[in-house]
């Protein structure tokens, strides 16, 4: 453990907090987690896993921007819960499963141990960040798929404390998902 690491997770915690009350500085404690996570990944080597959190910083200040922005047409209320049908989502997802194979080939050419788990952790936490950014519901059912697999990640990468965090990450998108089914799917949406 570090002093990054853990001012990282507990910005990490402090992310994941906000977004399940659909609070929009949770993408700047994203921001702030991730940022430090870059300089706790680069010491440790851990290439893959710097361009995802350098991703989650891009991401952070996309979903600022969706949440902050008003909806054209309605000037009083910010984006809402939405849902997309499964046969909506096919084409992105189709694409993840095309695209992680490529990466995980190009992330065992610069010696990452984990080379396909490391690529397709991170194209699908692309696609399932875009998916918290439009705050589509499906998100948090991604998120958990996910941050199980994390968990395993880390560990294994000796990184206890953020092995931790996945699992506490695994447990919120479980309530994430409760708590946006209870904020009301408002649309159901094929725009996104």
């Amino acid at each position: 453990m570090t002093p990054i690491e853990i001012i990282a997770v507990v910005f990490g915690v402090a992310y994941v907090l906000l977004a399940i009350k659909s609070n929009k500085w949770c993408w700047i404690a994203g921001i702030i987690s991730s940022g430090l996570y870059i300089v706790f990944d680069l010491q440790l080597k851990y290439f893959q896993d710097a361009i995802l959190q350098t991703y989650y910083v891009a991401a952070g200040a996309y979903g600022w921007y969706l949440w902050t922005r008003k909806p054209v047409g309605d000037a009083s209320s910010p984006l809402a819960v939405n849902t997309k049908p499964f046969i909506e989502m096919l084409p992105l997802l189709g694409a993840g499963l095309l695209v992680f194979p490529v990466m995980g080939y190009g992330f065992s050419k610069i010696g990452n141990s984990f080379s396909y788990v490391d690529a397709f952790t991170t194209v699908f936490s692309f696609i399932a960040t875009y998916y918290t950014a439009k705050k589509l519901i499906e998100s948090w059912l991604m998120w958990v798929f996910l941050d199980l697999i994390f968990i395993m990640q880390y560990f294994l990468k000796h990184a206890y404390l953020t092995s931790g965090l996945y699992l506490f990450l695994t447990i919120m998108a479980v309530w994430g998902y409760i708590e946006w089914r209870k904020q009301g799917v408002i649309n159901k949406s094929s725009a996104l």
